[in-house]
């Protein structure tokens, strides 16, 4: 059968992008139930019960996304999903912080959406085209950058700024690789193989624990915040 044959009906995209979105509802899912919160956040609980309820969602989301999904018929260009619109790797910068919870900075996002770009496409060499994994890429400039950095002593005032300034660019620039990683896993999912799926169901495993930690984190700081307000 010819994937490129326009005769050929294409899946809606709620099928297509199953794997996806199933990730992002499941998370929604646990955050939305306060008994598997209250467990996730307690810390006199059991060791393993975080993790056996993030396996066992991740498992329970890859079957129905498995049951949901059907292939695209139209070939993927390529493109990376950071590179389809600047405003996609604006948001992507902009979340990066927040996972740390460093407060919002206009003249910082700003700065660092031009300079990732910069750095990206002159010193890594960024494709608009995906390559096998952008993040493993990133990965070993940012070790060599964080060694640089490291190394350079701190009364090189001049030096020791542009090797820290290059260094945080390059841990944002990894950021965008990793998301560029897993939206690509997710969103062309390669099912046929065994090392496809257990590829698909460790991204989706990752993905719904670091959007359920994430989510923890913020509304731990903003309790905490409230108290210290409070008192």
């Amino acid at each position: 059968m010819d994937s490129s044959n326009p005769s050929i009906p294409r899946p809606k995209a709620r099928d297509r992008y199953a794997h996806l979105y199933m990730p992002l509802v499941t998370a929604f899912i646990i955050l939305a139930n306060p008994p598997i919160v209250r467990q996730l956040t307690n810390p006199s609980g059991r060791r393993y019960d975080a993790l056996l309820c993030i396996t066992a969602a991740s498992v329970l989301t890859f079957a129905i996304g498995t049951y949901v999904h059907k292939p695209d018929t139209v070939p993927w260009d390529g493109v990376r999903s950071t590179r389809r619109h600047e405003a996609i790797r604006a948001a992507v910068i902009f979340t990066y912080g927040r996972w740390y919870g460093t407060e919002i900075n206009l003249q910082f996002l700003i700065a660092d959406w031009v300079l990732s770009f910069v750095v990206a496409q002159y010193l890594i060499g960024e494709p608009a085209k995906q390559r096998r994994s952008e993040f493993l890429v990133a990965l070993v400039w940012l070790v060599g950058s964080g060694v640089v950095f490291r190394a350079t002593p701190g009364d090189w005032e001049v030096t020791y700024f542009f090797t820290g300034m290059v260094d945080r660019i390059l841990w944002r620039t990894a950021y965008i690789a990793l998301v560029d990683d897993i939206v690509g896993v997710l969103s062309r999912p390669d099912v046929g193989t065994i090392r496809g799926r257990a590829t698909l169901l460790l991204v989706q495993a990752f993905t719904i624990t670091s959007l359920v930690w994430g989510a923890l984190r913020m509304l731990r700081r903003t309790v905490e915040a409230r108290a210290g307000r409070a008192t």
